[in-house]
């Protein structure tokens, strides 16, 4: 079974005396394998992301007690209300919002990482981290931008590349809650998981009540594989505030322990709470991929790639659910546009191979279909290197025989003259 691949947190940093960062896009390396096997009625089943990333990152303590902080100019308003609305999913309402802060206040923080947190959504990490640095510009400890860019370079795979920087600015400002958070992530992202765990104690002492610390630690005991300890935190977090991503993290750990119904149950109303949340909409998904509710699952996938186009994962569990509804064709098409988006996404391609090896598409020549199952699986092998799935060889033989034996019985078919006063129907 198939996890889906977590959305870790990078960070960096821009200040007026240095330059921006991390403008090269670095290639994710290849995700796991699926594990599907020829005659499944679906692609392979996804389970429950279980460290999904915050939804919008804001400045503390203000995002702990979910409010919109005092004093904000005009233009921080319509920033903080495009955030909302992004977290809604309104992406088009909140751009006009974020071009109308701009317009008051061009060098506003808040517009320019909202306008980042939409570039990334569309898979644009080259616009995503311009926006982050140009906030940075503005405001070097701006909590919000750091973590903009800590989402840009994990999807870069640079997790290491602003560590020391970061490091500096936290141990320059103690008293800064946004900044330790946000070294704590770094901490977690580079494996430093008791650097991390000591980062969240140090705000904890300070904000004992900050749900955003709680989840980081939550996730750190879940890097140590420590889901009870985990879980206690994470009921702690809730009781102070029904917050999407613990909802999220707590309903990874209930699928984990095969209770499915209550990991569902979380996710929808963390997707209630925050219809736009990628990573609890994928999730749900996938939840939904787990007890065969493919119609379900393919309308939940269908708005999370509606949220977020350049998401691949959330193409990928998409053509999942598509096939398990028997929409060969659009789930073809699903796994094709995640190739678009991440050429070394190796999922993508062991799924195309089992669809074409198992699935007759309409229209299609059988010998061709085969020759790309091949292919498609050859990718896949490429693409997952030393983690690939040895099912992979075994499904390229039988899509060879299965070539060879459509190839000889069309030879002995044109061998057959037609019956007489008959036509002989080609067969494809």
């Amino acid at each position: 079974m198939r996890r889906l691949s977590t959305l870790a947190l990078g960070f960096g940093l821009a200040v007026l005396t240095t330059p921006a960062f991390g403008a090269e896009p670095v290639p994710a390396a290849p995700p796991a394998p699926t594990g599907a096997a020829p005659g499944a009625a679906a692609a392979p089943t996804p389970t429950v992301t279980p460290t999904p990333v915050p939804t919008a990152p804001r400045p503390l303590p203000a995002a702990d007690l979910g409010g919109r902080p005092a004093g904000m100019s005009p233009a921080e308003s319509l920033a903080w209300d495009a955030g909302d609305l992004i977290d809604a999913g309104n992406t088009a309402a909140a751009e006009v919002k974020i071009r109308a802060a701009l317009a008051q206040d061009p060098r506003n923080p808040g517009a320019h990482v909202q306008l980042g947190r939409l570039a990334f959504l569309r898979g644009d990490l080259a616009g995503a981290l311009k926006e982050a640095n140009m906030a940075l510009a503005a405001d070097p400890r701006d909590t919000a931008a750091l973590y903009l860019v800590l989402r840009v370079q994990a999807a870069q795979g640079t997790a290491e590349q602003s560590f020391s920087r970061l490091q500096a600015l936290a141990n320059t400002h103690r008293d800064d809650l946004g900044v330790q958070l946000a070294y704590g992530e770094a901490q977690l992202l580079t494996e430093k998981v008791d650097g991390a765990i000591a980062a969240v104690g140090r705000v904890l002492k300070k904000a004992e009540t900050s749900v955003a610390a709680m989840k980081l630690l939550a996730r750190a005991y879940l890097a140590l594989k420590r889901p009870m300890t985990a879980e206690y935190v994470l009921l702690r977090a809730i009781e102070l505030d029904r917050d999407p991503e613990a909802l999220t993290l707590l309903a990874g750990i209930r699928f984990d322990e095969g209770k499915v119904v209550e990991a569902r149950v979380l996710l929808e109303e963390a997707v209630q709470r925050a219809p736009g949340y990628l990573e609890a909409l994928n999730s749900l998904g996938c939840v939904y991929i787990e007890v065969r509710n493919y119609e379900a699952a393919e309308e939940v996938l269908q708005r999370t790639v509606a949220v977020a186009p350049g998401f691949a994962e959330g193409w990928l569990d998409l053509g999942s659910a598509q096939r398990g509804a028997g929409r060969f064709e659009a789930a073809e098409g699903s796994w094709k546009k995640t190739l678009e988006l991440d050429k070394k996404r190796a999922e993508a391609w062991f799924d195309l191979g089992v669809l074409y090896l198992e699935n007759p598409l309409p229209g299609r020549d059988r010998v061709k279909q085969l020759i790309d199952a091949i292919n498609a699986f050859n990718g896949y092998k490429v693409g997952a290197g030393k983690d690939a799935d040895p099912r992979a060889d075994k499904y390229i033989g039988e899509a060879r025989l299965l070539q060879k034996q459509e190839e000889d019985r069309r030879k002995e078919q044109l061998k057959t003259p037609p019956a007489e006063g008959g036509t002989e129907q080609p067969e494809g």
